[in-house]
C-alpha cells in the first residue's frame, strides 16, 4: 500500500511541476492601464505617413500608419530582491474612456528587464504589425500590461 501512496504521490506532483513551468515563464500580470488613442495634429490620409499617439500616466508611445508602435513605460520594483518584468500592448476599439473595448490584437510583450533593490526602471520598445497599420482610423485604446516573473510582491 505504501510503494502505490508513494507512486500517486510521485506523479501527482510531477502533473503539478508542469503548469508551475509553464505559470513561471509567462509570469503574472502586475499592471493594466488603458489609454485613448488620438490621431496626431498632422494625421494624413495617408496611411503610409499618418500617426497616433497614446498617453496615460505611466505609459505613451504611438501607433503609424504602416502598423509599426512603439510603447515606454515605467516600472517600479518594490523589492530587493530581483524580478524580471516585461511590458506589452494591445490596441482595440472601444467606448469613450475606453470602455467596451473589442481588441485587436493580443498583448505583444516588447522588453525584458531585471529589476533589483527597489528600481524604476524605463521600458521601452515596439514592433511592426501591419494589420494595426491598417485598422489605425478606427483604433481608439491602447493597453498597456506589465508582467512578472521572480519575486514580484
Amino acid at each position: 500500500m505504501r510503494q502505490v501512496s508513494a507512486i500517486l504521490l510521485a506523479a501527482a506532483a510531477g502533473a503539478l511541476v508542469v503548469p508551475a513551468a509553464a505559470l513561471a515563464e509567462e509570469g503574472r500580470i502586475t499592471s493594466q492601464s488603458t489609454a485613448l488613442v488620438r490621431p496626431s495634429a498632422d494625421f494624413s490620409s495617408d496611411p503610409r505617413s499618418a500617426r497616433a499617439s497614446f498617453r496615460a500616466f505611466d505609459f505613451e508611445g504611438y501607433l503609424l500608419g504602416d502598423g509599426t508602435w512603439q510603447v515606454e513605460s515605467k516600472v517600479v520594483h518594490p523589492r530587493l530582491v530581483c524580478a524580471t518584468y516585461q511590458v506589452g500592448l494591445r490596441f482595440g476599439v472601444g467606448n469613450p474612456g475606453c470602455t467596451d473595448v473589442r481588441w485587436l490584437s493580443d498583448v505583444s510583450y516588447v522588453t525584458r528587464e531585471r529589476q533589483c533593490n527597489q528600481a524604476e526602471v524605463v521600458h521601452s520598445g515596439g514592433q511592426t504589425e501591419p494589420r494595426l497599420g491598417a485598422a489605425l482610423r478606427n483604433i481608439t485604446c491602447a493597453e498597456r500590461v506589465v508582467r512578472c516573473t521572480g519575486n514580484c510582491n
